[in-house]
This record gives structure tokens, sequence and C-alpha cells, in this order.
């Protein structure tokens, strides 16, 4: 059995309340059971259950996780994941870093089947942060060096080529991070954006990428001060999106960006279009990756860098649920949980991970 580290805190809006963490589990039938804790808007809840382990990670009973993939002694620091069809897409960053300043140490990009065999594998300078497939082309989309200097490079998997795209100098002065594709415009995170004296973000924190030939234009979709409705309050406010991070679609086909230091989820509506709206969810932990469930059963495949490996957990469920992870960079770390958006509730579900920041939704055939 665990034990139960009791870490109390103040029930404040925007400000984390953990009931308890399960430590030291050894056994895959521990259980204990005790009602999820009340935290107020933007708090954190954590619920005491029975827990499916595997590797110290643990998951309510009934939650089958298992080991699908890993490094396999030849890559390391897996981050970003997608899917196409059968394939599965997965970033190594190996030993590269984030701004651009050794570009010498590559990334691995590596192409598997569904059930974990390798296809293909592909060297890419940089620090991969950002990865997808665009739907139309099939061709996945790479960005590098998330904190400066970055870099896309196009896979074509039908020929195996690798094509480098040269960016412009940033309006932002950092890095892109996480790519999203919405009727055939690629919008991307403009991540560890240059902030003003007061810590503001005057610039784009997603911008519209257009690639022609072997260049590509970018143009602000989102400023990070823009003007937003906070969906927790119910007024009006003013972002300042210091930290965009991943990307994804929300129910209603809405882009929704993830400002991780600034643990706030951010939908835009008609991205880049007349009549675009935007709404802030506050939460109350530091989040990555965020899906929203497709279908009422499937598999999360969860990246964890810090065992260098990528798991599945079978789901099954309401349609349109939002689960999130919390990285090690976090004010809480190392769980999987979900995100209730009308009040920025993380309810945290598995636990025991080191460093998850891949997460995709893969719906039941």
């Amino acid at each position: 059995m665990g034990r139960w580290v009791k870490q109390p805190r103040t029930a404040a809006a925007g400000t984390i309340v953990v009931a308890g963490l399960m430590t030291g589990c050894s056994s895959s039938s521990a259980a204990a059971t005790s009602g999820p804790t009340t935290a107020a808007s933007g708090g954190l809840e954590f619920a005491r259950q029975s827990t499916d382990v595997i590797d110290g990670i643990q998951a309510p009973v009934g939650w089958t996780i298992s080991l699908w993939g890993s490094g396999r002694g030849k890559w390391s620091n897996p981050d970003a994941i997608d899917v196409d069809g059968q394939n599965i897409w997965v970033g190594y960053q190996n030993a590269s870093v984030k701004d651009g300043s050794n570009n010498a140490i590559n990334s691995t990009v590596v192409e598997y089947t569904l059930t974990g065999s390798v296809v293909k594998t592909w060297d890419v300078r940089g620090h991969v942060d950002g990865l997808r497939v665009e739907p139309a082309t099939h061709k996945v989309w790479v960005t590098s060096n998330e904190d400066a200097a970055p870099l896309l490079n196009i896979i074509d998997p039908s020929t195996a080529a690798l094509a480098p795209i040269t960016l412009a100098p940033t309006a932002h002065g950092g890095g892109y991070d996480d790519v999203w594709f919405i009727n055939g415009t690629a919008f991307v995170a403009c991540s560890n954006p240059n902030l003003d004296a007061n810590g503001n973000n005057v610039f784009p924190a997603i911008d519209k990428l257009t690639v022609s030939g072997t260049s590509a234009t970018v143009s602000p979709v989102l400023m990070g001060n823009a003007p937003a409705t906070d969906a927790v309050a119910a007024k009006p406010t003013t972002l300042n999106l210091t930290d965009p991070d991943s990307m994804t679609i929300d129910a209603q086909g809405n882009l929704v960006l993830v400002s991780q230091a600034d643990s706030a989820i951010i939908q835009v509506a008609n991205p880049g279009l007349a009549g675009q709206t935007v709404t802030k969810t506050p939460v109350g932990n530091q989040m990555d990756d965020t899906v929203w469930t497709t279908a009422t059963s499937g598999r999360l495949f969860v990246v964890d860098a810090g065992k260098n490996a990528i798991y599945t957990i079978n789901w099954s469920g309401r349609k349109g649920t939002v689960f999130s992870e919390a990285p090690n960079d976090s004010g809480v770390v190392g769980f999987v949980g979900t995100i209730d958006m009308t009040t920025g509730f993380i309810a945290p579900l598995s636990t025991g991970w080191i460093k998850p920041t891949g997460l995709i939704f893969v719906p039941s055939s």
C-alpha cells in the first residue's frame, strides 16, 4: 500500500487544494477511498481512489494503463506526439537545447504504427517541440527551438523527404512551439515572448503560418494582451499571455492555446477571421498538452520524458471530456487529470508521472 501525504493549502481562487497524494504504492490493487475536496474557482481537486499501477504510475481502477513505446536506448526526452490514421508520430528531443544555441545536436522524429512498431526515423535540427500532421496532405510540420531562433521542417511520409523552411525573425523575440490546423490554415504558438518593463506581452501569442515553397510568412492572430472574456468570472478581462505553449481544438472546433506558466486555457472562435472571439479559463495549476475526447471510449497516449516512454490509458466516459497533464515544472507536478471548463477545477486521476508533456486521444475504432 502507498501512504497518503496531506499538503493543505488555502482554498482561494486560483490556488491549489490537495487532499492527498499517493506515493510509494507497489500494489496494482491498492485501494483507498475518499470524496474529492472542495476548491474555489480555478482550484485543484484530488480524489483518493483505487488505482491500477505500472512503472509507479497510478490510475483509477478499471483504467488499464500500458507501456506503449520508449526511446529504446537510441533516443531520449520524448515530447510532442500526434496521430495520423494508423500511425503515431513522436518527437524525441535527445540532448538538444531550447534556444537553438547548439543545433549540432539533433532531435529525432519517429513514425510508429498504432501498435508501437517503428516505421521510420528522421534526424531534425534543433530542439523539437511542436509536431503536427497536416490533415489534407498528411505532411508532418515540426517546429524546433521554442525559446529562440526557431526552425520549421516539413516531413513528407510518402517520399521520406524532410524540407527545411526558412522563417523570418520573430516579432515576439522568442521561438515557436505547437502547431494546429483549422480548415487548411496553420496556427503556431509564439513561445517565450519578450515582456515589457511591467511584465506584459504586447506581441503576438498566436501567429498564422503560411508556407510558400521553402519559406514561410507569419501574421498575428491573437495578441498577448488581447481583450477576452473570463469564462469563470463571466466578465471581460485583458490577457497577459507570457507562456504560449500547446495547442488543440475544443469540442466546438475552436482553436485552443494553453498558456502554461499563466495557468490559463484560451479558446479562440473564428481565429484570424472577422468575428473572432476569445475566452480565457483560469485553472489552478500550470498545465501542458490538453485534449477534448472525440468519442465515448478510446486511448490516451501520454508521453513522459522523465521515463523516456509513451504510455496508453484505456478510457471510456463522456464525449468532450477535457484531459490535461502537469509536467515537472508545475505547482503540483506529475499527473494526468480532467478539467471542468465551467469552473477551472482540475481533478487529477493518474499520478506518478515524472515529466508528462505530450498527450493525444485516439478514439476506439
